[in-house]
């Protein structure tokens, strides 16, 4: 039997349920985001494939994928649901009175920074708008993908691993740059090597602290120079976490090397100072990822406004 591809005999109602089935490729989170039961969702499924003529969804291993038709749907769904929600828009967006709910997935280097500006724009500006700052993973393009976050703030570096080489990487997301953070060297304020000067030889020499985020994404400026220059330092401690390297240092005898808008951040809290790191790793270069489809969402549009706003009196006080 032919595929039918028209609207008649197919129940309008049935187009939401599709666009998030073919969205988040799972009806457990399709049917979270509808608040509808899981059955319900897939009852709906059923009526669809009946419709159309195929799976849509299909189960492959232990994950489910689109099939060809299904992966056809996803890009002409969005710009349809998207048209539709402007024309039943009541209103112009207006961020005085959003209350929309936005997540980005970021690091939480990127949180002390940014968080504080960031809510201050939010309470002079949007005061019922909402931000859920996430701690960024792997998957985390897969998640702005299917709509679960709706903004990447992240090192540049990090976003040239094998997922970023695919063909339709560049396609889906922008990418823009947001603000260029030093690394500097912070110790403790009455360490001695700091405050007579200190050599790249007597630095590597010293115990580290440094940042590790896993086995499979490190994420590190510091280790990755250390492994293309093949310096050698001691690492006493390694963390997943850039706001813990202060306190660390701040008890101890380690070194670490630390962004510097956040550096000057910690000096408020630990007994802390910093100086030129006395190695010549590159600076940390943060970027804003985004989705093609949300180009033309005013609400999208004025969050990444307010997030540029936030860095960048991020670097007019550093």
């Amino acid at each position: 039997m032919p595929r039918d591809l028209s609207l008649r005999g197919i129940n309008l109602n049935l187009l939401p349920v599709l666009h998030e089935i073919v969205r988040q490729r799972n009806l457990t989170r399709a049917a979270e985001t509808l608040h509808m039961t899981q059955s319900a969702v897939s009852n709906s499924l059923k009526l669809l494939r009946d419709h159309f003529q195929d799976e849509i969804l299909v189960r492959d291993g232990r994950l489910m994928r689109l099939t060809e038709f299904g992966e056809s749907l996803v890009e002409p769904l969005d710009e349809a649901m998207a048209a539709l929600r402007r024309a039943m828009a009541p209103e112009p967006f207006d961020p005085a009175r959003s209350q929309q709910r936005f997540r980005i997935a970021t690091a939480d280097y990127v949180m002390t920074i940014l968080a504080p500006h960031l809510t201050a724009i939010l309470s002079q500006d949007a005061p019922q708008m909402g931000v859920q700052m996430l701690n960024a993973r792997r998957q985390s393009d897969e998640d702005l993908r299917v709509g679960r976050i709706d903004l990447i703030v992240a090192p540049k570096h990090m976003l040239t691993g094998p997922r970023a080489q695919r063909p339709d990487y560049g396609a889906d997301f922008v990418f823009a740059p947001l603000l260029t953070d030093r690394l500097v060297c912070i110790g403790h304020t009455d360490d001695p090597d700091l405050l007579e000067g200190l050599t790249q030889r007597r630095y590597l020499e010293r115990a580290h602290a440094g940042f590790f985020l896993d086995f499979e994404v490190r994420a590190s400026l510091e280790q990755s120079f250390l492994e293309e220059t093949g310096a050698q330092q001691f690492d006493r401690m390694l963390t997943s976490s850039f706001s813990t390297l202060a306190s660390i240092v701040s008890v101890g005898d380690c070194l670490a090397l630390l962004p510097e808008s956040m550096a000057r951040t910690a000096m408020a809290s630990f007994p802390i100072r910093y100086v030129e790191a006395p190695i010549a790793v590159p600076p940390l270069e943060l970027v804003m990822v985004w989705h093609r489809r949300r180009e033309n969402d005013a609400g999208m549009v004025w969050l990444i406004d307010a997030v540029r706003r936030s860095a960048a009196q991020v670097t007019t006080s550093t």
